[in-house]
């Protein structure tokens, strides 16, 4: 296709002599293998980037060549490679709108502050939209860091890096050992209220060091930093420092040393808690030393350390993979793929400018959007948790407005007005309704399988459960586990040592009794009756007695395999009548006992159409199944250790009632049986069951959590 080199409206602009201003610096960069020139305006923060013929059109503006003179000079230079005279216009245009370029005469004092207030009220604007953030600025802290550079100097150093990676390895190492207790209930521990305190005074101080690491790493390279302030982040007061001046760099091994020094001053931090968490009592230090951590820990991997969300990792990404401005250039290239092949048009113009760009663009553009979804609604599941339920609800409507609403609108105006589909309106508006018509349909028409997953274990029968029918010590074992036994078996013998003395001497009452009757009966009718009832009670005590000796060896109630789960640590054990002692079943049908999670027990116990069971051990066998029994009530005690998260399951445990098997929340409990069962190896073993509903549209299931969220926090 031919360039026309001319425009219709140069005559406009030939004679105008730029300049640009003296806040404006450009700087010299490869990326990806090709030279580019940032320039950047040090009063808005703002960076630009040219290719190297624009920038022989740039450096040529000194505000005495006029821009035809300049645009003559680069025809001269770079022949065929020179821009036109439309995008000499449209470079203009840029810059001026940028507020980077001047004429002739320097501009009336008036507009310069109309202009500056201007931008300075978007740049509030953009602020105030942004649900996570509110940035203000406080004081330029350049003197206070070149005095006290020589303190910090050493840190950065191959010494730094040496001493950082020790003292995290070691702290590493620390946690190793300490996993199990640093993770205990930790959301519980974080939340209580005399831990509140605690992280509120941790964050603010472990985020103004977070800040000072990249401050001082711009300055151990020469640059400047002019602007230290506060941000509100999720509304927790923050500090935050301008660390724009690190474009000044050429390395990009520099650049993204600045961008990651906060992340690396809080691993350092973290790992200094470690070692001081470690070493110290109980206490508030202790304590104080948990909550850095934390911060240094979660917020790295979450915020700081993540390149989804525009923090430290998101610049640290930029440099390494050589891609200036990743997230706005994404959500262009996305635009791009969207006007190019869904609207058809063939003149729009594509971010990507280096090889595999294209790549990054479109990974980033998706995983950005989805990750601030996640983070978005997980804070507002922690604000509900935390009984804020109203302030999650306002975060919740102005994230959807903002992360959904808002943006579709502008899509919507961008359809109905934009010039640039004044050819193929038709085509947009059709492809846009084919989509949003997709989308209605899979949300609101489309049936998807519904299923609830639970676990459970194999139990037995009530009548399987051998008990102990008298007090007594186990004094042997009759049977080996695993033993077929038949009703009436002998399992275990136990042992009363009063036992035999009480039969002797109910025996000898008897006697005595027995003598003492003959003789009554010879002399005294009334004492005979009187001696005669006290016979009848003794020996009905004797009769009591020698069944209690009976009941002290334990037997097999039903047909079945024998399980001691206490088999090594039973003899010698004192038990107490009605104390499980074994259990006696075949198996060839078991019991599975399963709960089910508060917010899915309606669900389950109203609109279950089938259910599956697989077992832990073989997990490629699916069991059909069916319900036997359930407790109509919720409860929150738990059948066995092994559906708790500390046995390896999914319900969490009340930590307020250490040693007890109490759910955190209510569960349904439920038994139910296999239709075609095999035999079970082990009592006790896991198993994964499925709860089929049938088919669904999405739209009612989210419909459903809806009402669920609002029955619990509301009542209503």
């Amino acid at each position: 296709m031919t360039r026309s080199w001319y425009s219709s409206s140069w005559y406009r602009v030939a004679q105008f002599k730029p300049r640009l201003r003296s806040h404006a610096n450009i700087y010299r960069h490869h990326f990806r293998g090709s030279l580019w020139y940032v320039l950047q305006d040090r009063t808005s923060g703002r960076f630009h980037r040219f290719t190297p013929e624009v920038y022989q059109v740039i450096s040529l503006m000194d505000g005495g060549r006029s821009v035809e003179q300049i645009w003559e000079l680069v025809c001269e230079r770079l022949d065929a490679d020179a821009i036109t005279q439309d995008e000499m216009i449209s470079l203009l245009g840029k810059l001026y709108s940028a507020d980077v370029l001047y004429g002739d005469v320097p501009p009336d004092i008036v507009e310069l502050s109309d202009r500056g207030r201007k931008m300075k009220r978007q740049k509030l604007v953009r602020s105030v939209l942004n649900p996570l953030a509110l940035r203000l600025p406080v004081f330029d802290p350049d003197d206070f860091l070149a005095a006290t550079l020589p303190l910090v100097r050493p840190f950065i150093s191959w010494f730094g890096a040496l001493l950082f990676f020790a003292v995290v390895i070691y702290a590493g190492t620390l946690v190793a050992l300490h996993w199990e207790e640093l993770t205990a209930n930790v959301v519980d521990r974080v939340l209580a209220t005399e831990n509140l305190l605690l992280l509120l005074l941790a964050y603010p101080i472990t985020k103004a060091l977070h800040e000072l690491g990249h401050a001082y790493v711009i300055k151990r390279w020469g640059g400047d930093v002019h602007e230290i302030g506060i941000m509100f982040l999720v509304f927790m007061p923050v500090p935050y420092v301008d660390a724009s001046d690190s474009i000044a760099f050429h390395s990009k091994w520099q650049r993204a040393l600045v961008a990651g020094a906060g992340i690396l001053t809080e691993i350092f931090l973290a790992a200094l808690a470690m070692m001081v968490w470690a070493s110290a009592e109980e206490g508030i230090i202790r304590a104080f030393a948990f909550n850095v951590m934390l911060i240094g820990g979660v917020s790295t991997l979450l915020f700081n350390g993540n390149p989804l969300l525009k923090f430290d990792g998101y610049y640290v990404a930029c440099d390494l993979l050589e891609i200036p401005n990743l997230a706005p250039r994404a959500n262009r290239y996305l635009g791009y793929l969207i006007q190019r092949y869904a609207f058809g048009l063939t003149d729009t113009e594509s971010p990507v400018t280096a090889p595999r760009e294209g790549f990054w663009f479109f990974i980033y553009s998706i995983s950005s959007f989805l990750y601030r979804l996640f983070i978005t609604f997980a804070i507002i599941v922690l604000l509900v948790s935390m009984e804020l339920f109203a302030v999650g609800v306002a975060l919740a409507i102005w994230a959807v407005f903002l992360m959904l609403v808002l943006p579709l609108l502008k899509q919507a105006w961008f359809l109905l007005t934009s010039p640039m589909l004044r050819r193929k309106r038709g085509r947009a508006l059709g492809a846009t309704a084919a989509v949003l018509l997709g989308i209605l349909t899979l949300l609101f028409f489309i049936p998807l399988p519904y299923n609830t997953l639970a676990q459970g274990y194999v139990a037995t029968d009530s009548e399987a459960v051998v008990n102990a029918g008298a007090d007594g010590v186990v004094a042997e074992l009759l049977v080996p586990p695993g033993a077929t036994v038949q009703p009436g078996t002998p399992l275990i013998r136990l042992e009363d040592p009063l036992q035999p003395a009480q039969l002797k001497m109910l025996e000898a009452r008897i006697a005595e009794l027995e003598l003492r009757l003959q003789a009554e009966l010879q002399s005294d009718q009334a004492a005979a009756r009187v001696v005669s009832e006290e016979l009848k009670q003794a020996r009905a005590n004797l009769d009591a007695a020698r069944i209690k000796a009976e009941e002290l060896v334990v037997r097999s109630a039903t047909e079945g395999r024998v399980i001691l789960p206490e088999y090594n640590d039973l003899v010698g054990r004192f038990i107490r009548r009605g104390d499980a002692l074994a259990y006696v079943a075949s198996f060839e049908n078991p019991v599975i006992r399963v709960v089910v999670e508060e917010n899915s027990a309606d669900l389950v116990r109203r609109d279950t159409e089938a259910m599956s069971v697989r077992f832990a051990g073989f997990p490629e066998t699916e069991y059909p199944a069916r319900i036997e029994r359930y407790e109509p009530a919720l409860s929150t005690e738990l059948p066995s250790l092994v559906l708790a998260t500390e046995g390896g399951g999914e319900i969490p445990l009340d930590p307020a009632q250490p040693g007890r098997l109490r759910a955190l929340e209510s569960v349904l409990r439920l038994d139910l049986r296999l239709n075609e069962a095999p035999a079970v190896a082990t009592y006790g073993d896991r198993v994964y069951v499925r709860f089929s509903h049938g088919s669904e549209p999405v739209a009612a299931r989210l419909y459903r959590g809806a009402m669920q969220v609002f029955l619990r926090y509301f009542s209503v």
